[in-house]
């Protein structure tokens, strides 16, 4: 009889069982026979299942899904990773500085890169290409970390050469199928679903390390399970039942009645009493419990982050670019495999013969230097069979279809060669905003979490190294390797229109140069960044020669002024003599009246003398006058050369 808690363990396991082979049954049912056949599609793998018809024999596929996948799960790996920092951190301000902030963004950055969370995130990125939806697990392992190092030794110069360990906290992204996933189907998101599971196969010795250690409890490993559709492919995996182990990881709500209460009843279904709890529940072969424990991270959070490639509205599972693309690709491979049964019978030479005029027993077929025995004419024994021609349009028909998926899908791979520069830009820049569509929804819903959730590891369980603090996260994506050729064209037309002496034309020379995908392109950014630097001395020269040929402008303008002045003043002057003038003319013009007047007078004196005086006094008047006549005209002669 077993005691009250193994009773508990089995109660816990017929309570999550119950739940867990619904949500089984969900996915089975309306999931994972679509997901097989995008996973066939992809690895061109054919399947009797995959026919179009039944009198099909060809079985190629066509490599445009192929292709499809491929060139979506490529740009999304460029635009993460392609500058090398495909995150940042912005803290708050009044909690530390920038160099804090910075310094921890480099070395979470480091610690993920060392543990190979690039390789994760490309599977993630397939994954949720193929089937619709990208699945990770975020797993904290301690590990013992080795380095070579040299102890001194007393009386030596040089020291003994040897190994230091050291604990390091590993923070792993581990990628997961959805074939491996089990959530609540009326959830659309893994925080508010009632719990999700991982199902997974394990060695035995796994399962013995962790019950060693006591991780796990001691229980037995025996039992049966289903193992078909285990895994991430689709093909039936022939597991050693006495070498390997069904686990199963259940991360969720489970009535605290179970975790702590005695368990006096094992009905499934919720009363008032019970209080949900997040915990963690290991199940080993579906019957037993290995480990039961409540949530023991910092924030209680789950440590499984999704995103859908293409949202489907309230849903969990998406759409990926097998399903957008799967119609077409199977109109394609039936236009292929028809042409190809088509060619099989057209160009593959056929005869028809008559049986009784073949001698008994003959094995009848055609090659080159084949004798036929027949017995008559073999003319009336024998007829070439002409199936006629395959029709041509079958071949345009398949173009056709290509253009179809790239519609579907939005790949701008296969583009025609007749098509012109504008189309194809215009083609470009329609894939561009689905895939840009894409990788917002990844950011927003995977990569911002999952750093969220590493750091949240980090700081709980790397005290020495990570500062508690609180941290937000900002992804440092660009631009896939599409989107930038079709950004470095609009850039040379650019060029091409801008002259070389205008400062725009530097600017978008370092934009291309950051662009682009050369080898040495970090040298050519930093001499062209350093060319654009000034020199401090060399400015400061510059500076100077700026401010003396302003000064040399402002003294050539103070001359200029003072010319003009001078100028002014000369005209004013020419201007005032020339008034002087004026009036010195009017002056010498009233003089010479007035001479004019006095002489008039002394005449008319001198006759009056003449007419009373005798003759000598006569004789004596005449000379004097003569000379006031000599005298008025020596004074008129002087006031004219002075006027002059």
């Amino acid at each position: 009889m077993l005691d009250k808690k193994e009773q508990q363990y089995q109660a816990l396991a017929s309570w999550l069982n119950y739940r867990l082979d619904g949500w089984r049954a969900h996915r089975e049912i309306n999931y994972t026979s679509k997901w097989d056949e995008y996973y066939r599609l992809w690895r061109g793998i054919w399947d009797s299942t995959d026919r179009t018809r039944t009198a099909e024999r060809s079985r190629i596929i066509a490599p445009a899904l192929q292709q499809a996948i491929e060139s979506s799960v490529a740009e999304l790996e460029e635009a993460t990773f392609g500058r090398g920092k495909w995150f940042d951190i912005q803290d708050d301000m009044l909690d530390a500085d920038n160099s804090e902030a910075e310094y921890i963004r480099n070395l979470l950055q480091e610690d993920l890169e060392k543990t190979g969370v690039k390789d994760a995130l490309a599977e993630v990125f397939l994954n949720g290409a193929i089937y619709g939806t990208g699945l990770a697990k975020i797993v904290v392992n301690q590990t013992v970390e080795r380095a070579p190092s040299e102890q001194p030794v007393e009386g030596s110069m040089t020291g003994m050469r040897g190994i230091t360990e050291y604990a390091s906290i590993d923070v792993k992204i581990e990628p997961i199928s959805p074939k491996e996933f089990l959530i609540d189907p009326a959830a659309n998101s893994i925080n508010e679903a009632l719990g999700v599971a991982h199902e997974v196969i394990k060695p035995r010795y796994h399962v013995v390390q962790g019950i060693q250690s006591g991780v796990y409890r001691d229980v037995p490993l025996d039992g049966d399970y289903d193992t078909v559709k285990m895994g991430f492919d689709s093909e039936t995996r022939q597991a050693d039942e006495s070498d390997s182990v069904k686990i199963t990881e259940y991360w969720g709500l489970v009535p605290k009645r179970f975790l702590k209460a005695k368990a006096d009843k094992d009905d499934f279904e919720y009363t008032k009493k019970d209080e949900l709890v997040e915990a963690v529940v290991t199940i080993c072969n579906d019957e037993y419990i290995l480990r039961v424990e409540e949530n023991a991270f910092m924030m209680e959070d789950r440590p499984f982050i999704s995103y859908q490639h293409d949202i489907v509205p309230n849903k969990f599972w998406g759409r990926g670019v097998a399903e957008k693309g799967y119609n077409p690709q199977k109109a394609l491979d039936a236009e292929m495999r028809a042409r190809i049964d088509s060619l099989a019978m057209t160009t593959t030479p056929m005869m028809a013969a008559d049986a009784t005029r073949l001698p008994r027993g003959t094995k009848f077929e055609v090659r080159t230097g084949k004798t036929v025995l027949t017995n008559g004419n073999p003319r009336e024994a024998l007829m070439p069979l002409d199936m006629g021609q395959t029709d041509p349009s079958t071949f345009n028909q398949v173009s056709s279809l290509q253009n179809m998926i790239q519609m579907g899908t939005g790949s701008a791979d296969m583009v025609q060669q007749q098509d012109t520069a504008s189309g194809m830009s215009m083609m470009q820049s329609a894939s561009i905003k689905r895939q840009k569509r894409t990788l917002m929804n990844f950011q927003n819903t995977f990569l911002i979490p999952m750093i969220n959730k590493s750091m949240w590891r980090k700081i709980q369980f790397d005290v020495e190294r990570y500062p508690v603090s609180d941290y937000k996260f900002v992804p440092y994506s660009t631009m896939g390797i599409m989107a930038k050729e079709l950004e470095m064209q609009q850039m040379v037309q650019m060029l091409q229109a801008i002259p070389k002496d205008s400062p725009a034309f530097n600017v978008i020379l370092l934009a291309m140069m950051q662009n682009s995908s050369i080898h040495n392109r970090d040298a050519i950014v930093s001499g062209l960044q350093q060319g654009e630097q000034v020199d401090p001395q060399m400015a400061e020269m510059q500076q100077m020669g700026v401010q003396l040929q302003v000064q040399q402008a402002q003294a050539e303008i103070n001359k200029t002024n003072a010319e003009a002045q001078e100028e002014q003043s000369r005209a004013m002057l020419h201007q005032a003599q020339a008034s002087a003038l004026q009036q010195t003319d009017v002056d010498m013009a009233e003089k010479q009246i007035k001479i004019a007047k006095l002489g008039a007078d002394v005449e008319r004196q001198l006759s009056e003398t003449a007419r009373n005086v005798p003759e000598v006094e006569h004789l004596k008047s005449e000379t004097i006058l003569n000379l006031a006549k000599a005298r008025a005209e020596g004074t008129k002669s002087t006031i004219s050369q002075r006027v002059q």
